[in-house]
């Protein structure tokens, strides 16, 4: 009885022991003790002190003016081997030094170990660091929480697939399309997106409602191409037309600068164009609330799909939110950055990439969205290879006979597994699932009540 115990104390301690360690290493990724060290961290927490009861916008802003003049390692001078020496990086791993690119920020590592749940050793994704700069600063205000921080950072921040696209950058922060303002040279960027409904579009640069705290959205080139570069409003002046702004990954550290609109130059050595070309977008944002949890209304009582079909499926929700995982049973299917996306108003759109994927057969499809999510029947047939003959022999022998009757009752009464391709036979009155009218439908068929099935 002792040996029993103490057994359990050990193991009390042991379990305490690692709850610690869990609860510290949380806190080891939001900050690593090398930032906790420095200055910026001490202004940073002292900005958040300072600005606890601002509005969210008040608060990045005080955030990013606190990390004014933190550099890059990159442009520190400092030779890898011996930084590496020094304590100066948080990876063993071969990191690109160079001033535009990642490097190694604080920031980064906080996406990497912190957002993305990457080991230490894993060389951080080939991504310039001013959008996470500035997702970094959203985050410490208090503007995301934990789940929708993850989900949008990691969906559409970092995957190198979505780089110049004008929606991904504008909803990677989450914002609310009412409040973000297209420039005339952005119009082709959008049409290109048409899920999308856009409130604010062909906005002069110099008519942009700027506010301190607000985001700004540069395409350096001036030619509308793509979006490049993201920073945080510190003012603009109407009269000069001088735009005040700071941002990460200028020169490899986080730094105020100033443009003017009005003036043509060849501005980061970038080709001669009016200034005000090189806005692409400006949005003013909001603390993030949490949606209501609501039941999931689907315009269908059975989703259906053809893998000859040309494309993969759209379907009408109820949901208000942007972005719906897609599983079958507790498998996710494929890329949200695809296709498993909610659309103008509701309209999901799930690819063709995702659905090949699953056998012929009757499946249970889930949607999972930010405000609720819901459970469909989910049939997938093939025009050339399930004839309408085949509704009803459910054991596959190439006749509809009481043995499928059987065989069907087994499955109802959990004796025996079907698969897929079975359950979509076995669906005689084509509702989505396999219940005992199903069983009694083939009942009457076999005995001549009843003479077409499906």
């Amino acid at each position: 009885m002792k040996r029993i115990v103490s057994l359990a104390i050990v193991l009390a301690v042991m379990l305490s022991s690692v709850l610690s360690a869990s609860a510290a290493s949380a806190e080891e990724l939001r900050f690593s003790e090398e930032y906790k060290s420095s200055p910026y961290y001490t202004k940073l927490m002292q900005a958040l002190e300072d600005h606890k009861d601002g509005t969210t916008m008040e608060k990045v802003f005080a955030v990013a003016i606190s990390q004014e003049g933190y550099k890059n390692f990159a442009t520190e001078g400092y030779d890898i081997d011996q930084a590496r020496r020094d304590g100066k990086l948080w990876t063993g791993a071969e990191l690109r030094m160079n001033d535009n690119l990642t490097g190694n920020t604080e920031y980064t590592r906080w996406a990497q170990r912190y957002v993305m749940d990457r080991d230490e050793s894993e060389q951080y994704a080939d991504y310039d660091w001013c959008t996470i700069f500035t997702s970094w600063c959203l985050y410490q205000a208090g503007y995301y929480d934990e789940e929708t921080l993850k989900r949008y950072f990691y969906c559409y921040v970092v995957d190198p697939r979505i780089f110049w696209s004008a929606d991904q950058w504008i909803e990677s922060f989450n914002l609310d399309q009412k409040k973000v303002y297209y420039a005339p040279n952005t119009h082709h960027k959008l049409d290109a997106m048409p899920w999308n409904t856009y409130y604010n579009v062909d906005v002069s640069p110099f008519d942009m409602p700027y506010k301190p705290g607000g985001l700004v959205f540069f395409g350096w080139h001036g030619t509308g191409a793509y979006f490049s570069h993201v920073a945080i409003v510190i003012d603009y002046d109407p009269e000069t037309c001088v735009l005040t702004y700071i941002n990460g990954n200028s020169g490899g550290k986080v730094i105020t600068q100033q443009i003017d609109l009005d003036v043509e130059e060849s501005y980061r050595e970038k080709p001669y164009t009016l200034n005000a070309n090189r806005i692409m977008a400006y949005a003013d944002y909001d603390q993030y609330v949490a949606p209501e949890q609501k039941e999931i209304v689907i315009d269908t009582p059975v989703i259906k799909w053809d893998k000859g079909a040309e494309s993969g499926l759209k379907l009408q929700t109820n949901s208000e939110s942007i972005v719906a995982y897609v599983y079958e049973g507790d498998t996710y299917l494929g890329s949200i950055l695809e296709s498993n996306m909610v659309l103008h108003e509701g309209l999901l759109q799930i690819g063709k990439s995702e659905l090949v994927k699953l056998p012929v057969g009757l499946h249970k499809i889930k949607l999972q969205f930010d405000d609720g999510e819901v459970v469909k029947p989910f049939k997938i047939t093939d025009a050339d290879n399930v004839p309408m003959k085949a509704i009803g022999d459910v054991d596959m022998d190439g006749d509809v006979t009481i043995i499928d009757v059987t065989v069907t009752q087994r499955y109802l009464a959990g004796m025996k597994e079907l698969t897929p391709e079975q359950l979509l036979y076995a669906d005689v009155n084509d509702d989505g699932e396999v219940e005992i009218l199903d069983a009694t439908i083939l009942q009457r068929y076999d005995v001549g009540m009843i003479d077409v099935l499906g």
